[in-house]
């Protein structure tokens, strides 16, 4: 049994709420015309639960040995940036990484957990090896964008030397760019 699968049905919820959870999670904004206003929507905002019609939504961690919970010595850096669908609920990342003490050996997202705690692994992000520059991607279930638009998950770069992780971020929704 996964941890995901004795997890998600206690914390499960509905898309329309899930989709609530997800428009009060972002700051209202307005929306900012410009030459491709039919296509650049800044700071989407809709009070409707069920509106899946806005435009893709930006989240990132930024990776470093100061956020793990264990005792860690790495001049390692990393980003990991990730879009989600409304729509589809289909989540993308592309992956940066550098100076790590030894060779990376797994990149997962875990969860559900607060910052500072530990989450098991709910979804690996380097199926087929982890390196600077993988891009990938996985449709979530209600529960995982529960956890995501609540600020409950976060990355973790394991390697040879740090085997518990060298690496972790809290993933968090990027402001728009306006």
């Amino acid at each position: 049994m996964t941890v995901e699968s004795q997890l998600l049905p206690k914390f499960a919820v509905g898309r329309a709420l899930a989709c609530a959870l997800l428009a009060a999670a972002l700051p209202v904004f307005a929306i900012v015309p410009s030459a491709n206003a039919a296509s650049d929507l800044c700071g989407y905002f809709s009070p409707d639960p069920n509106d899946t019609a806005g435009p893709p939504i930006a989240f990132f961690a930024d990776l470093s040995a100061d956020e793990e919970s264990a005792v860690t010595e790495s001049p390692g850096t990393g980003r990991v940036d990730f879009v989600l669908d409304r729509d589809t609920l289909r989540l993308t990342w592309k992956v940066a990484f550098r100076d790590l003490t030894s060779e990376a050996i797994g990149l997962h997202i875990h969860g559900p957990q607060t910052p500072g705690g530990e989450g098991g692994i709910l979804i690996d992000l380097a199926p087929n090896g982890v390196r600077s520059g993988i891009e990938g991607e996985t449709t979530l279930n209600d529960g995982l964008l529960a956890y995501l638009v609540q600020d409950r998950m976060y990355v973790n770069l394991h390697t040879q030397k740090y085997k518990i992780g060298e690496l972790r971020g809290q993933i968090r929704k990027q402001r728009p760019q306006c």
